[in-house]
């Protein structure tokens, strides 16, 4: 398995991957935050879609799936959200007016219905469990999700890391694969630890957690298999 992720990842993190391209920081997002993967690519699964800065650097990294050059992402918000999206299944949650258009348009092509949701950050506040649930920090996206049948879990951001923030986001904290739901540094720092445990496993999908670390936001980092 690899992910696309910053260099900031922890290393007892970064340990547990097999393989790990780390991405440049976007040079059109607030330092802060330039390091965020969710903030300049998207990933149907077999498709990327970047910012232009990355698309020949994940051009020659990147075998056997396809990357396309999308929109600028560029801060201050609600501009830097273009690539913030969180595909459940056939549903794409975002703010559509700023979603890259690109992605909205491979959407239509693969059958896939955005969502309009009203928080701009909708990857950065949505850990998507599997096709059929998600674990989500933001009311709206919860709403949304269970308008459409989705199963949510709606938790807290208490706890989560991020540099210069009051907090971050636990969608930011976490990465899923097919089988687990692995957080960026240690699960227990949520207050709500054991209802997303009990969650992920109720949906069939183990929790990965790292207790020696904070849990980190870091951006949603992308796993490829």
């Amino acid at each position: 398995m690899i992910i696309l992720t910053s260099k900031k990842i922890p290393e007892s993190v970064l340990a547990y991957f097999d393989q790990t391209v780390f991405l440049p920081d976007n040079p059109k997002i607030e330092s802060k935050v330039a390091f965020h993967t969710d903030l300049s690519v998207f990933s149907f699964g077999d498709t990327l879609i970047c910012a232009p800065y990355l698309f020949e650097f994940l051009s020659r990294k990147i075998q056997n799936i396809s990357v396309i050059c999308g929109s600028e992402s560029y801060s201050p918000y609600p501009y830097e959200i273009a690539y913030n999206a969180a595909l459940v299944g056939n549903k794409l949650l975002c703010k559509t007016e700023y979603t890259c258009k690109i992605i909205l348009e491979k959407c239509l092509e693969r059958g896939i219905t955005p969502v309009n949701v009203s928080q701009g950050y909708a990857k950065c506040s949505t850990v998507v469990v599997n096709d059929n649930s998600v674990i989500t920090s933001d009311r709206s996206i919860q709403k949304a999700t269970e308008k459409e049948g989705i199963n949510a879990l709606f938790v807290s951001n208490e706890g989560v890391f991020l540099d210069g923030y009051p907090n971050g986001f636990i969608g930011g904290a976490s990465v899923v694969t097919d089988k687990e739901v692995i957080f960026i540094g240690n699960i227990s720092c949520s207050p709500d630890v054991q209802k997303i445990i009990d969650f992920v496993e109720t949906n069939g999908k183990k929790v990965v957690s790292f207790p020696e670390e904070k849990l980190y936001d870091i951006g949603s980092p992308i796993a490829l298999f």
